[in-house]
């Protein structure tokens, strides 16, 4: 599999790298009500820690050829969040994740952050990719389903209890 994850851009966003300069929003957006509530808290409560949010992402990034990215938008060059994929060791294959700022939520940003994300998957092979969203959390839900991800049912972890599991089966997308 090919270990460099590219930059996506499509007509309204552009996906890339997280950079230190980044910190500002990206402390905004984990300490935002929703990103509290249905993913919980990662000890990011200062702009050091935002930074060292940033750094051990992008190594991530680097170690495993996929990651998190931010989400901007390419008319105002302003941050709407993440998404990316995620190594949870728990699966044979990376787990999709996403949050968006609350300004860029509702307007299709983060089901279009997703599709670029599930096709570059696909590219490099992977046959599916898993999800996992907070019981209540009903927006990401339906934004699962409609990328064609199923339920598969609770998950249950230290890090992440009482967690909805989905799949996506990759090969029905290409």
């Amino acid at each position: 599999m090919n270990t460099a994850l590219p930059i996506f851009t499509t007509d309204r966003i552009t996906l890339r790298p997280l950079t230190f300069d980044d910190q500002h929003w990206v402390l905004a957006l984990q300490q935002d009500a929703l990103w509290l509530k249905y993913i919980g808290s990662k000890n990011v409560n200062s702009l050091d820690d935002a930074c060292d949010y940033i750094g051990k992402t992008n190594a991530q990034r680097e170690e495993w050829g996929y990651g998190l990215l931010a989400v901007e938008d390419n008319d105002a060059r302003r941050p709407l969040g993440v998404c990316g994929l995620f190594n949870r060791f728990s699966f044979e294959c990376p787990d999709l994740g996403f949050a968006m700022l609350p300004d860029a939520r509702g307007k299709g940003v983060c089901l279009e952050a997703c599709e670029r994300v599930i096709a570059w998957s696909a590219l490099q092979g992977y046959s599916f990719l898993t999800a996992m969203t907070h019981p209540e959390n009903r927006a990401s839900q339906n934004l699962l389903l409609r990328l064609g991800f199923e339920k598969q049912g609770l998950y249950f972890d230290k890090a992440f209890p009482h967690q909805y599991l989905y799949r996506l089966e990759i090969t029905s997308h290409i």
